[in-house]
């Protein structure tokens, strides 16, 4: 991975965050989960290695912008597992989108299922609705997302600065 190719993940990432505490905050429901799309792309275009990178510094962006989460480094824990089982998921060549659809999907379900573990454990009551509403929207956004994701880092890492 180039630095350029690094930077444009960063700023993915970010913006990926960013949009997601912003709709949060206008009370949109489904809210896909951004970062996890930005992560699953990384992980399935450079495979768990990345993954697990690109979910922890995700991850602790979540931790960290509003309104966080309980336990500073649950989100980077749940997001760098997540990056590194969709990175082991990963496939040479070109693969179908429906793969790539069933792959997001699954690591969107994990994650809602970690998340309410937490939950109960905490006593927060869990809305299993809003869960699954969450993971068909992350899926149906990563259906559109990814492919651009993955053009954005490949024109980044092709593009060399002198």
């Amino acid at each position: 991975m180039t630095p350029a190719g690094a930077l444009a993940r960063a700023v993915l990432l970010l913006l990926g965050g960013v949009l997601g505490v912003t709709l949060a905050a206008r009370h949109l429901s489904p809210l896909p989960d951004l970062v996890l799309v930005v992560v699953a792309s990384a992980a399935l275009r450079a495979g768990p290695r990345v993954g697990l990178l690109t979910g922890l510094v995700g991850g602790w962006l979540l931790d960290l912008l509003p309104p966080g989460s309980a336990v500073l480094g649950t989100q980077a824990l749940l997001y760098a597992v997540a990056g590194l089982c969709v990175g082991a998921l990963r496939r040479p060549g070109p693969v179908a989108v429906v793969w790539v659809v069933l792959v997001i999907a699954g690591a969107a379900g994990g994650l809602e299922l970690a998340r309410a573990v937490l939950a109960l454990a905490q006593g927060v009551p869990v809305d299993v609705v809003s869960s699954l509403l969450r993971v068909l929207a992350t899926a149906t956004v990563g259906l559109v997302v990814v492919p651009l994701v993955s053009a954005v880092e490949r024109r980044s890492e092709r593009r060399r600065f002198a």
